[in-house]
């Protein structure tokens, strides 16, 4: 007995389509409970747990899913890969968030980097706060076409003064950060110079194990060793008293080294001087003045620039608080990544 139109209505609400019914999305980012709408998505947080169980937990409930949002790189993250490969029956779309690596330098970094190649190809798509995937694709097989740039966030967008309070001035030059920071090349620079800096470090160690080794000997005259506390607070307010953020990364980064604090010091209307790399390359233009990798004479001449400009100084801080205005905070780009993660599973 063919069904009438009452019928049909009826199974539609009972079983509605993909492109119906809310995306249910899986992850490890607590912030999207509230950012979520009920009707267009369901979220529902992972926990915060490291143990290898978790992969086994993850995958299983994944297939009530539509994606599955890892973001960062989760220890879990390899053995829910290998579970993909093993079963590949779950119809959720694996996305990945802000992956980090480093390039594989020592032949058990190589090795490894092999065998991750391998087990992210069950990681249906990635997004990256840099666009400049040269070095992923290489050594880790993470194409553009697999590929989402979605640019960050300022940290404490909410807490940041409105423009018409803050300066592009300050009394001193500031340089800091954790990860791959080429401190040689900044200290080297700053020998050429005279104008009053400070190296504001946080927790030597960590600073090391990050690819950041800091020694405090034979420093320049002019520059000033600061062990800050390593709160947003005290970042903030040093940044507010300088009058140049200078950011040096390693040459050899083949990520985004130093993304968060030059949104920080652009949202600060600070002038930016930053080694071009990853971070920059086809995103900033006159934001901030870009100098070539591991070259402490084209370094000392951006500062010297910037310092005694005065116009070019303004005019890129300028530039760099629309940019950064333009970004705002979490919700902005939290809603960026769901955005692309209704595109993926819904193609």
């Amino acid at each position: 007995m063919p069904s009438t139109g009452v019928e049909e209505q009826v199974a539609r609400t009972v079983t509605p389509s993909p492109a119906e019914r809310p995306l249910r999305v899986l992850s490890n980012i607590p912030e999207l409970d509230h950012l979520a709408p009920g009707d267009k998505i369901v979220h529902r947080y992972l926990g915060a747990s490291n143990r290898a169980l978790s992969a086994f937990r993850i995958f299983f409930i994944s297939f009530r899913y539509d994606v599955l949002l890892l973001d960062g790189g989760e220890p879990y993250l390899w053995l829910l890969c290998l579970l993909r490969w093993l079963l590949p029956f779950s119809g959720c779309r694996f996305v990945s968030v802000d992956i980090m690596f480093v390039k594989p330098v020592t032949w058990k970094q190589r090795l490894a980097a092999r065998l991750q190649r391998v087990l992210l190809k069950r990681v249906d798509h990635f997004i990256h706060y840099f666009k400049d995937l040269d070095g992923y694709n290489r050594y880790f097989g993470i194409t553009p076409e697999r590929s989402t740039y979605v640019p960050f966030k300022v940290n404490s967008w909410e807490g940041i003064p409105p423009a018409n309070e803050l300066s592009a001035d300050g009394d001193y030059i500031i340089t800091g950060g954790r990860s791959l920071r080429d401190l040689d090349t900044f200290l080297a620079a700053m020998r050429l110079l005279t104008y009053p800096a400070v190296l504001l470090y946080h927790d030597r160690a960590l600073m090391e194990q990050n690819g950041t080794p800091l020694s405090l000997d034979d420093l320049p005259a002019n520059v000033r060793p600061v062990e800050d506390d390593g709160s947003m607070a005290s970042w903030l307010e040093r940044m507010r008293g300088a009058k140049l953020i200078v950011l040096t990364t390693l040459p050899s980064s083949i990520r985004a080294i130093g993304v968060s604090s030059y949104l920080v010091a652009m949202a600060l209307k600070k002038c930016v001087v930053m080694t071009d790399g990853p971070a920059t390359h086809g995103i900033l233009s006159d934001e901030a003045i870009l100098v070539p990798p591991a070259d402490p004479v084209a370094l000392a001449d951006a500062i010297r620039r910037a310092w005694e400009d005065s116009s070019l100084r303004e005019r890129t801080a300028e530039a760099g608080r629309r940019y950064a205005e333009a970004l705002g905070g979490s919700d902005r780009l939290l809603a960026d990544v769901l955005a692309v993660c209704e595109r993926v599973a819904r193609k």
